[in-house]
C-alpha cells in the first residue's frame, strides 16, 4: 500500500493492541506536517469523491507519519443512520446536522428505513473513493454510531427525554426497530471496504483485521446511569455481540457515571476518551483510565505532547493508544517516540 509502507508493522502491533499484550511500547500515532504543506482547515468532502482522493493524496504527501499512524480517507455523511430514518441533512464545511421530523406524539409505526435511497448513495460514493484510491490508501466505513442518538435526530433531544420518562416502551421499541438496519448498512459497508484495507480501519488511528466500529451514545450525559442501563445498554449488548471489535466512544467527563455498565459489557474491546472543550486536561482521570485498563478494556485517545510522560508513567503499555498532538517537527516526533518507548512499561 503506497501510503501505508509499514502496514504489516503496523498491523502486527495492532494485533498486540486488541491482545493487550506488553510490547517494548504502547501504540502511537503522530502527524506532522512537513514546511510546503498548504491546510485547508478542517474540511468534510462528504459526496465529492475526487476532491476527496485529491486532498488525500496532497496530505500524504506532505505529511510525515510516526508510529501506527495509517494514510485513510474517513468519508463523512453525518453521524448515525439518521439520514436512513427520514432525517433532512443539513451540510456545512464543517459538520452535519439533521432536522427533527417526528415533532408530535411518538408513533413507532413511522421508525424504519426510510431512505433506502440514501444509504445506496453513499455506498456508491465509498465505492467511488476506493476506486479513486487504488489500494494506495484505506477508505474507512461512514460514522453510523449510535442508535439511541439517531432516535433522538427523529425526536428532537428533549422530546426524547420526555419520550423516556412518559413513553419508555416507544424508545425501547425504536431502538430494536434500529438494530436491525444499522446491522444490514453496516455489514455491507463492511464488505465493501474489507479488501482494500485488509480488515477495517477507524478515525481514531485502530486497525482490525474483522469489523471494527465505534459505538456511542452523545445524549447520555444528559441521563442517569439508571435511564443509561435501561435504554441504552440493549443497543450496547447486542452491537458489542455483531462487531468483532467494538469500541466506545466516551465523549467527555459527564460519561464517567456510565463507566461501570460499560466495563460490565463482555464483548467491549475498547474505549476512546474524548476531552470536550472546556474540560480539564487527559491527566486529571488517570484514575478513570486506570479503572478501564484494570478491567482488561483497550484504551485510546488524543492526548497533548506535554501530557504523555505522566500518562505513560501511570498507565501500562498494554492496550494503550496515544495520538499525540502538538508535534511540529520530524526531530520533535522522534524525540517523542524515543520517549514513549523510555517510559513504556507493563504495569499489568
Amino acid at each position: 500500500m503506497l501510503y501505508n509502507p509499514n502496514l504489516e508493522d503496523i498491523k502486527r502491533r495492532m494485533m498486540a493492541y486488541w491482545a493487550r499484550e506488553a510490547l517494548e511500547r504502547c501504540c502511537v500515532s503522530i502527524t506532522v506536517n512537513k514546511p510546503d504543506y498548504e491546510s485547508i482547515g478542517r474540511h468534510n468532502f462528504y459526496y465529492d469523491a475526487e476532491g476527496a482522493d485529491k486532498r488525500a493524496r496532497y496530505n500524504f504527501e506532505h505529511q510525515y507519519r510516526f508510529g501506527e499512524t495509517l494514510a485513510f480517507h474517513f468519508p463523512y455523511f453525518g453521524t448515525s443512520i439518521a439520514e436512513y430514518l427520514g432525517c433532512r441533512a443539513n451540510r456545512v464545511p464543517l459538520t452535519t446536522w439533521f432536522d427533527h421530523w417526528m415533532t408530535d406524539e411518538p408513533d413507532i409505526s413511522q421508525i424504519g428505513f426510510l431512505r433506502p435511497d440514501i444509504f445506496q448513495k453513499q455506498k456508491e460514493t465509498i465505492g467511488r473513493m476506493l476506486e479513486l484510491s487504488r489500494d494506495d490508501y484505506m477508505v474507512t466505513v461512514s460514522d453510523n454510531a449510535g442508535l439511541v442518538d439517531a432516535l433522538a435526530e427523529v425526536r428532537g433531544p428533549e422530546e426524547l427525554l420526555v419520550d423516556m420518562l412518559t413513553e419508555p416502551e416507544f424508545v425501547e421499541e425504536s431502538v430494536q426497530r434500529l438494530l436491525p438496519i444499522y446491522k444490514q448498512t453496516q455489514e455491507e459497508l463492511f464488505r465493501l471496504v474489507q479488501d482494500n484495507n485488509q480488515g477495517h480501519a477507524i478515525l481514531w488511528q485502530l486497525w482490525a483485521p474483522k469489523r471494527l466500529a465505534q459505538m456511542q451514545c452523545d445524549l447520555s450525559v444528559m441521563i442517569s446511569n439508571e435511564m443509561f442501563n435501561r435504554f441504552v445498554m440493549p443497543e450496547l449488548e447486542e452491537l458489542t455481540s455483531f462487531l468483532d471489535y467494538p469500541l466506545y466512544h466516551m465523549d467527555g467527563m459527564e460519561q464517567i457515571r456510565h463507566l461501570d455498565s460499560l466495563l460490565s459489557l463482555k464483548n467491549l474491546r475498547a474505549i476512546q476518551w474524548s476531552k470536550v472543550d472546556g474540560q480539564p486536561r487527559s491527566v486529571e482521570f488517570i484514575p478513570v483510565f486506570q479503572k478501564i485498563q484494570k478491567a482488561g478494556k483497550c484504551l485510546v485517545m488524543k492526548v497533548e505532547a506535554r501530557d504523555v510522560e505522566k500518562l505513560l508513567d501511570n498507565l501500562s503499555c498494554r492496550g494503550l493508544q496515544l495520538i499525540i498532538l502538538g508535534i511540529e517537527t520530524p526531530e520533535e516526533a522522534s524525540e517523542m517516540m524515543k520517549l514513549v518507548e523510555k517510559h513504556s512499561k507493563d504495569r499489568g
